[in-house]
C-alpha cells in the first residue's frame, strides 16, 4: 500500500483511514470478490481500524491480522514529545502527524471512541506481537528501558494486544521490523485467514465501556536517567548515579555526527563512545539520529558528566539502569476532563526519601516544540511520590517530564525520570486530531 507514511510526512489514522478504505473497494471490485483479508504491520492496524470503522470498509474485510500493531499506543511516540528529545526530534523531522496520534493518551481516547463501535462486528481480528530486539545496544534494545513489559523495541505487547474484541494469534521472540517479514510470520498468519466472520459468531465483540476505562490505566518502567537539549558549543549534563548499580548502558543521540560526545566519571576518568550497531528500523521515531554508546560495568557512585562539542545540534540521551531497585510509574487512567484534578504514582521500589523536581508540564503540538509549560509543586514521600496536578482546561495531549530525586539509606542520591503521557478530553470526548 502506498500510502502517505510511505514517502514523505507520516499520516495519521484519519489521513491514510479514508485513503485505504477507497482502495479496499477498489481491490475487491478489481478482482470480483465481495471481500478481501488485511494483513497490516505497525501503524497499519490502525490506519485499517478505522478504514473500517469510520470510511466504509468493513464489509469489504474479511480478516485483518495485526503485526505488531500499537494499539494502545508507544511510548517512544510519547517520548518524542518529553522535555528532553523535543530538540532532537524537531531538527530530524520526527514530529510529524503519524507519531503525534501513536503517543499512548491519543491512542487510550481512541480506543475509548472505537472499540465499542458495531462495526467493529463485522470483521475478525487477529492480533500478534514481538518480543526480541536486534541486538545488544540497538535502538530497540535500549527501547526495552523505557517501553512497558515485553515488547519488540518498538511496540510493547500489552499494547500490541491490547484489542478489547482482538484475538490472540501468536507471539515470537523476534523484534518490530522482523514482524513485517513474511520469513519471519507468513506461516502463522496464513492458517487464520481463512476463518473469518462467518465461522463465528461476532455478536459480542463491543468493549464494556468499564473495559475500556479499566485498559487506560498506566504502568511504566523508570530505570531510566533522561536528558536532552541544545548543542551550540559547549553543552554538558549530569547523570547522578547511586552504589549498587550492576551496569549502565548510555545512549547518546544527536543529529550530526561531527559533534563531540565524551562521558567523565566522578573520580575523573573519560570514557570515549563505542560505535553503535547499525538501525534495522528506518522507520523508527529515531531511526535518523546518530547514535553514540557508552557502557560502565558496576558505575562508581557520584555524578557522572557528560560533555558535548558541536553547532547546530541538539542531543537526546538515555541512561538504562540495570541491578538496582526497580522504579515505576502508575497512573489510573490516560484520559481526563477538562480541569480535572489528579495525581501519579513513582515507586522507587526501595525506601528512598525524596522529591519531584522541576516537573513540567508540556502540550504535545505536531510540527513544532512544546507550546507551554508549567511548574508543579514539589512533593516529598518515603519510597513513593503521589504528584498531584489538575489537567489543563484546553482539550489536547500533554506530558508531564520531570526527575525524581531522593536520598537512600546509605546517604546517596537516588535520580529517575519520568515522562508521563495523558489527554484531555472536552465534554464531547474529543481531544482534536
Amino acid at each position: 500500500m502506498q500510502l502517505k507514511d510511505a514517502d514523505g510526512p507520516g499520516g495519521n489514522m484519519w489521513t491514510n483511514g479514508p485513503v485505504l478504505a477507497d482502495v479496499i473497494r477498489k481491490v475487491a471490485a478489481y478482482y470480483g470478490v465481495t471481500q478481501i483479508n488485511v494483513i497490516a504491520h505497525s501503524k497499519g492496524g490502525i490506519d485499517t481500524q478505522t478504514a473500517l470503522v469510520y470510511y466504509g470498509a468493513a464489509p469489504y474485510v474479511n480478516v485483518v491480522h495485526q503485526l505488531s500493531t500499537p494499539n494502545k499506543g508507544s511510548e517512544l511516540a510519547d517520548m518524542a514529545y518529553s522535555t528532553w528529545t523535543s530538540w532532537l526530534a524537531d531538527i530530524l523531522g520526527q514530529k510529524d502527524d503519524a507519531v503525534y496520534s501513536l503517543q499512548t493518551s491519543y491512542m487510550a481516547n481512541f480506543r475509548a471512541q472505537t472499540d465499542s463501535r458495531s462495526e467493529n462486528n463485522a470483521t475478525k481480528t487477529y492480533m500478534s506481537g514481538g518480543m526480541g530486539d536486534d541486538g545488544w545496544f540497538t535502538g530497540g534494545w535500549f527501547a526495552h528501558a523505557v517501553l512497558p513489559g515485553e515488547d519488540d523495541g518498538a511496540v510493547s505487547l500489552y499494547s500490541a494486544l491490547g484489542l478489547p474484541y482482538g484475538i490472540t494469534s501468536f507471539t515470537k521472540n523476534i523484534s518490530h521490523s522482523a514482524m513485517a517479514k513474511a520469513s519471519q510470520t507468513w506461516s502463522l498468519v496464513q492458517p487464520k485467514l481463512s476463518l473469518g466472520t462467518n465461522a463465528t459468531a461476532m455478536s459480542t465483540l463491543a468493549a464494556p465501556a468499564a473495559e475500556l476505562q479499566a485498559a487506560s490505566s498506566v504502568v511504566e518502567n523508570n530505570d531510566m536517567i533522561l536528558r536532552g537539549g541544545k548543542v551550540e558549543g559547549k553543552a554538558s549534563a549530569v547523570f547522578p548515579l547511586e552504589s549498587g548499580i550492576g551496569r549502565v548502558s548510555l545512549e547518546v543521540m544527536t543529529a550530526k555526527g561531527n559533534t563531540n560526545v565524551s562521558l567523565i566519571s566522578p573520580s575523573g576518568k573519560v570514557y570515549r563512545p563505542e560505535a553503535a550497531p547499525a538501525e534495522t528500523d528506518p522507520d523508527g521515531i529515531f531511526s535518523k539520529a546518530v547514535r553514540r554508546i557508552f557502557q560502565v560495568n558496576k558505575p562508581e557512585s557520584g555524578s557522572w558528566s557528560l560533555q558535548l562539542n558541536g553547532d547546530g545540534d541538539a542531543y537526546f540521551a538515555l541512561a538504562r539502569i540495570e541491578g538496582a531497585g526497580q522504579t515505576r510509574l502508575s497512573a489510573d487512567k490516560k484520559v481526563f476532563r477538562q480541569g480535572e484534578k489528579a495525581r501519579i504514582n513513582v515507586d522507587f521500589g526501595g525506601s528512598v526519601k525524596g522529591s519531584a523536581k522541576k516537573p513540567r508540564l508540556s502540550k504535545s503540538v505536531n510540527g513544532r516544540s512544546a507550546a507551554m509549560s508549567k511548574e508543579l509543586p514539589d512533593t516529598v514521600a518515603d519510597g513513593r511520590l503521589q504528584p498531584p496536578f489538575d489537567a489543563p482546561s484546553e482539550p489536547g495531549v500533554y506530558n508531564l517530564s520531570f526527575d525524581v530525586e531522593g536520598i537512600n539509606n546509605r546517604g546517596e542520591k537516588v535520580t529517575r525520570s519520568v515522562n508521563y503521557n495523558f489527554a484531555v478530553a472536552d465534554e464531547q470526548g474529543n481531544i482534536g486530531k
